[in-house]
C-alpha cells in the first residue's frame, strides 16, 4: 500500500514528544528527513555528510502532497545531538518490536525520540527514561528470547525467561525494578496488537509478580 507523507508528517508534527523542547513541524520533518533505500529518491535534495550518512543541507523545496512512500510498517527515530531524523521501513509489527527494543532503539541513549507508523497512522507509546545499565541489558535479553517465540515452543522460552529473570535477581535488581523492565516490554507488545507474544512477557510478569499458583516459579519468595 502508499500513503501520504504529507499525512504522516503532520501526524508526527502534532505530538509532543516529552524528549524534545517544542513540536516538530511538518516543513522541519520534510527538510530534513532521511529516508529508508527503498524510498531513497527522497534523499536526492538532501547534502549528506560523509561518511556519517547524516544530512547537512536540508531540502529547499516545500512538501507535495502528491508525495506517497509505500509500506505498511515504519519506524521513526530522531537522534536530538547531530539532530538527525529517519524515517526507515520494516517488514511487519515484529519487526518494529525488535528495533524498538534493540541496541539503536528505545534503549540508546542517543535516540530521543522513536515511534511507530502502521498503515499510515502514528501509534505512539509511552518512552521509559532514566534506564540504568541491567535494567538495559534486561529488556534487551528478555526480548531477545521473546522475538524467538513460535507456536509451539512457549514453555520452552518461558524456561529460557525464567533463568534469565533469576539471573538478573543474584545481579541485585530489585523485584519493583525487574517488574517496570518487564511490564514495559508488554505495553509495547500491546500498543502493536501482539497478544501471542505479549502472553509469554506477562507469563514473566507472573513470575516476578507472583501472581501464579506454582510457587516454584516465584522468583521472590513474597508476592508483589
Amino acid at each position: 500500500m502508499k500513503y501520504q507523507l504529507d499525512s504522516i508528517l503532520q501526524q508526527l508534527s502534532a505530538i509532543q514528544f516529552k524528549d524534545i523542547d517544542d513540536n516538530f513541524t511538518s516543513q522541519e520533518l520534510w527538510e530534513w528527513m532521511l529516508f529508508d533505500q527503498e524510498n531513497g529518491y527522497l534523499n536526492e535534495q538532501l547534502q549528506i555528510h560523509q561518511p556519517s550518512g547524516v544530512p547537512i543541507k536540508g531540502r529547499d523545496t516545500k512538501l507535495n502532497s502528491d508525495i506517497t512512500i509505500s509500506g505498511d510498517y515504519y519506524l521513526f527515530a530522531y537522534i536530538g545531538h547531530q539532530p538527525s531524523y529517519h524515517l526507515k521501513k520494516v517488514k511487519s509489527t515484529d519487526d518494529l518490536v525488535n528495533k524498538i527494543l534493540g541496541k539503536s532503539g528505545i534503549t540508546n541513549m542517543f535516540t530521543t525520540v522513536i515511534t511507530t507508523i502502521i498503515k499510515g497512522e502514528v501509534v505512539c507509546f509511552d518512552k521509559k527514561t532514566n534506564l540504568n545499565k541491567i535494567e538495559i541489558k534486561l529488556i534487551r535479553e528478555i526480548q531477545q528470547i521473546i522475538s524467538c517465540l513460535t507456536n509451539s515452543n512457549f514453555n520452552e522460552l518461558a524456561r529460557q525467561g525464567h533463568s534469565s529473570l533469576v539471573k538478573f535477581k543474584e545481579l541485585e535488581m530489585s523485584q519493583q525494578n525487574m517488574y517496570d523492565s518487564i511490564h514495559f516490554i508488554s505495553r509495547i507488545y500491546q500498543t502493536l496488537n501482539l497478544d501471542y507474544k505479549r502472553d509469554l512477557v506477562d507469563e514473566l510478569l507472573d513470575y516476578i509478580s507472583g501472581y501464579i499458583g506454582n510457587k516454584n516459579l516465584w522468583i521472590w519468595d513474597k508476592p508483589l
